[in-house]
């Protein structure tokens, strides 16, 4: 529901949480244009299979539990670490979201409960609702902003280690002139 709130601007009438959906759009965060390719597993990923690959291709991932759902936060617990699993590092975007906070009546997982897990994955964290469309588009600009300062800071690291590639070779150039010249 919170992708639908998202792509279309709209709360679905029924919503089937175990289907899995496939969205594409395009927006603007930052004034920068962004193309998302978003798959909505709504944590229903029982073939492992297929779990693997969706982790292993994604880019960035939003973790969301139900504030109504003990349960439902338990599993979103877990999933960092499978994701660890999977892809052999935490240096993953991750954006942690509790919903339905229209249903706040019906709350089982504290506020302080989510902004302490995130805090333990080095994630954002945002409480939403999808029924009345709140946070929803900062829940996503907040993972595009994620995935984007992670890719700069990997091409900041790239233009380093081709300087130091560099440095090494006229190094190494210098060093055999000055062999080659004393032989």
């Amino acid at each position: 529901a919170m992708t639908m709130q998202f792509i279309s601007h709209r709360f679905p009438d029924y919503h089937d949480p175990t289907i899995e959906d496939a969205y594409k759009t395009q927006v603007r965060i930052d004034d920068e244009p962004a193309y998302l390719d978003i798959l909505d597993t709504a944590g229903q990923a029982e073939f492992t299979a297929m779990r693997d690959q969706y982790m292993r291709g994604g880019e960035g991932f939003i973790i969301c539990y139900s504030i109504t759902d003990r349960q439902s936060f338990q599993e979103a617990a877990e999933f960092k670490e499978l994701l660890y699993r999977v892809r052999h590092t935490y240096d993953i975007p991750v954006v942690l979201v509790g919903n339905k906070i229209d249903l706040e009546e019906f709350r089982q997982v504290s506020t302080e409960e989510g902004m302490s897990l995130a805090r333990e994955y080095s994630c954002s964290f945002f409480e939403t609702s999808a029924a009345l469309r709140f946070y929803i588009d900062d829940v996503f600009h907040g993972l595009v902003r994620e995935i984007r300062r992670k890719e700069s800071s990997l091409s900041m690291i790239e233009k380093k280690m081709k300087r130091k590639d560099s440095l090494w070779r006229k190094l190494k150039g210098s060093l055999k002139k000055k062999k080659e010249s004393t032989t």
